[in-house]
């Protein structure tokens, strides 16, 4: 009996070693600053001795951005600002490679993002993140610990919950006359419980990120209209993404197309669909019961894009697409 009890304890000891070598809040800081959309300088508070103490330069794990300098490179580092900038993260590091450090000194890690709660958001690090908001591609190094199905099978939380589903449910990108301070997006909620949405954000095509007012309270069945001042939605190949407080993707658009210069912009028809038409605009209510004169679906094939094709990035590794691990 003595025996027994004595290996189970040792097995226990041993799961749990095994349990805090994986977890997620190793280290934790503060982003001082977001050098590109992959590479970040975090205050550390505290944690694993692998990061010493002050600020630490830290390379997200298993992703790979466009060339340095290029336009796709640049919209990933004001989206990784946009989320992280003053934030406190948590950092799991990298515990196969020396010192948890890639070739270039830099901390490997899968970057955590915390919630409104106080907690961690582990179903959806920004490594994951980057990936789903088309600015980079999975890279999976050998040389890590990581594996990037992970990010896609830890559980896919619901946003919002219960009986509240919001989503874009229009977009005006190409208005009558001068775009700047014209163009906006509205907001749907097709559940019918109202939805807190203070502190939420929308994430145009080409970098420009909109906050949603501290306190905004969307009620069911109830529109939004959120504009901005200057330009900020694209009138080819938008695509707009809206993100909750914890940084979690709620819902996109299919890429669109606006070079009208009228009273017309792309809505989900009927409200809340899954078909978006390009009819008259109908800011803040419902959209008119018209025949759409151009359909296209939000569940549409986007356009495939290797940023890496030919520069031999991740090379011999791979280059993955996000396809093979969302169903």
């Amino acid at each position: 009996m003595r025996i027994t009890t004595k290996f189970a304890m040792i097995m226990m000891l041993t799961l749990a070693a095994a349990i805090a070598s994986a977890a997620p809040d190793e280290a934790n800081g503060t982003v001082i600053a977001v050098i590109a959309g992959d590479v970040l300088e975090v205050a550390i508070d505290g944690g694993d001795p692998r990061t010493g103490s002050g600020v630490v330069t830290v390379r997200v794990a298993d992703v790979a951005l466009p060339p340095n300098g290029s336009e796709g490179w640049e919209v990933a580092r004001t989206f990784a600002e946009s989320l992280l900038k003053n934030r406190t993260v948590s950092l799991d590091i990298d515990d196969r490679t020396e010192g948890g450090r890639d070739p270039q000194g830099r901390l490997l890690a899968v970057v955590y993002l915390s919630d409104p709660a106080g907690g961690l958001n582990l179903s959806h690090p920004l490594n994951r993140l980057l990936v789903e908001a088309g600015l980079a591609e999975v890279c999976d190094l050998e040389a890590d610990e990581f594996d990037p199905r992970g990010w896609w099978q830890s559980g896919e939380a619901d946003a919002a919950g219960g009986g509240v589903r919001v989503v874009i449910n229009e977009v005006e990108a190409n208005p009558p006359g001068s775009d700047e301070g014209g163009e906006w997006v509205e907001l749907y909620n097709d559940g019918f419980e109202e939805a807190a949405i203070g502190g939420w954000t929308l994430t145009a095509a080409g970098g420009s990120v909109v906050g949603i007012s501290p306190g905004t309270v969307l009620v069911g069945g109830g529109f939004l209209l959120v504009k901005a001042d200057g330009y900020w939605l694209r009138n080819d190949d938008e695509l707009v993404t809206l993100r909750d407080g914890a940084g979690m993707e709620v819902d996109r658009t299919p890429a669109l197309d606006d070079g009208e210069d009228d009273n017309n912009s792309w809505s989900r028809y009927p409200d809340g669909g899954e078909e978006w038409a390009f009819v008259q605009a109908s800011p803040a209510g419902p959209v008119p019961a018209v025949e759409p004169s151009e359909v296209t679906t939000s569940d549409q094939k986007e356009e495939e894009k290797n940023w890496l094709l030919g520069s031999g990035g991740c090379d011999p590794y791979g280059l993955w697409e996000i396809s093979e691990f969302l169903q």
